[in-house]
């Protein structure tokens, strides 16, 4: 019984996760990253996490969906 709820507890932030690298790769073909150096690399990656963030603000405002906060 236990083992049920932490494992629905896993499941539910482990499907959140795969769902967001699912539309960065996906639709943002974000998966590739060519750069030469950390700090290019890491721009990228910050870049990348912005837009994604721009994009799912956009669809919960279009949407009309609750907010976590």
């Amino acid at each position: 019984e236990t083992d049920e709820v932490i494992n629905r507890h896993i499941a539910k932030v482990r499907c959140r996760v795969e769902h967001v690298f699912g539309f960065i790769e996906m639709s943002m073909k974000g998966s590739i990253c060519r750069a030469i150096g950390k700090a290019r690399a890491k721009t990228n990656v910050t870049l990348t996490n912005l837009l994604y963030n721009i994009c799912r603000f956009e669809q919960i405002k279009r949407l009309g969906l609750p907010s976590w906060a």
